[in-house]
């Protein structure tokens, strides 16, 4: 699989890179910061023997939040 172009794109409040495959194939990826979006447009740039699978739809929300407060709450001394 070659890549034949790499595109970092402002997403809403994320970051973007698309993929385009030189078979004719794209590929999309979303990310939080720009810094990580930069990475892997970076990565992808070098050409990489095989792609992670396309991000499907979007994370939940307050899961970090809840996960954070029941280990503090596990670990407060009662």
């Amino acid at each position: 699989m070659e890549i034949a172009r790499v595109a970092l794109r402002r997403r809403g409040k994320g970051w973007g890179v698309e993929v385009t495959l030189k078979e004719g194939g794209v590929r999309r990826y979303r990310y939080g910061s720009e810094a990580q979006a930069r990475y892997f447009a970076a990565v992808f740039a070098l050409g990489p023997r095989w792609l992670p699978p396309v991000s499907r739809g979007q994370r939940r929300r307050g899961s970090r939040a809840e996960a954070s407060s029941a280990g503090r709450a596990a670990s407060v001394p009662g």
